[in-house]
């Protein structure tokens, strides 16, 4: 596009300059039809690359254009969310971040209801942003996003929650995890699960760990870590024996002793 733009500045230049020129009609075309014969030429090969990578940026980023609702959890030292993931399009993916609210007054009201409501029968919170393409928060795509509109819900949005805030800014502060989810059915499954650590600090009294989904069937599993000690693994491994979560009772056995293990959210119907 750049040689097409100065090859079009010396055209004007020097041959449309000449039109005062006592030249005939005849000369004057055939002189500037090469000149437009190699514009036209550039302009199409200029069109052909462009289509080639937007077609490889298709390929290597599937549009995900939906509406994503994601779970919404923290404590004291700040929130992350989780995509609601399935094994079908446009929600084929797993996606965890630390967040922030543009607002700071907004953004100490939800750490306080997620705290208060932490111990409940309930503890689920939620986020809805407008719909937006979800491929766009992979920190690999070109046109990557780190903000996003959203409504704040006590519960889940689908399931009899309640709006606590509409219309929210949030800033994407840290991908924890971009994770694409294959959309065929029986892969081979690992031996093992993968629970992916969480943390603002490694001393946080409070952290989390989330179930690194593999393929379908598997099981969207998140729980939340108390009177945590000492710095943890990123990565907590268990045997799945033939299981696509962990109990509770299970993942505490391989944390230090103190460290008691409470469920924020389990899902296994939606990823079948």
């Amino acid at each position: 596009m750049l040689l097409y733009s100065k090859f079009t500045a010396m055209l004007s230049l020097k041959n449309l300059g000449d039109i005062g020129q006592p030249q005939s009609l005849m000369k004057k075309a055939s002189t500037l039809i090469p000149y437009l014969m190699l514009a036209l030429s550039l302009l199409s090969i200029n069109s052909h690359a462009t289509g080639l990578q937007d077609h490889s940026q298709h390929a290597e980023h599937p549009v995900k254009m939906g509406l994503h609702g994601m779970l919404l959890f923290g404590s004291q030292y700040g929130l992350f969310a989780s995509h609601l993931p399935m094994f079908h399009q446009p929600h084929n993916a797993q996606v965890v971040y630390k967040l922030s609210f543009a607002d700071p007054t907004i953004q100490a009201e939800v750490i306080e209801g997620i705290r208060a409501s932490a111990n409940s029968n309930d503890p689920i919170w939620t986020i809805v942003p407008t719909t937006f393409d979800l491929s766009l928060l992979d920190p690999k795509h070109p046109q990557n996003i780190t903000q996003l509109t959203v409504d704040v819900v006590k519960g889940h949005f689908e399931r009899g929650g309640k709006m606590q805030w509409q219309a929210q800014k949030i800033n994407v502060d840290k991908m924890e995890l971009f994770n694409p989810l294959p959309l065929k059915s029986c892969l081979a499954k690992e031996a093992d699960n993968h629970y992916l650590n969480l943390n603002y600090q490694p001393n946080d009294k409070v952290q989390f760990l989330v179930n690194t989904l593999m393929s379908r069937p598997d099981a969207d599993h998140i729980v939340r870590l108390d009177e945590v000690q000492a710095p943890l693994a990123k990565t907590i491994i268990l045997a799945a024996d033939q299981h696509l979560f962990n109990t509770e009772a299970q993942l505490s056995s391989v944390l230090p002793e103190v460290t008691s293990v409470h469920r924020i959210y389990l899902e296994l119907g939606e990823l079948k």
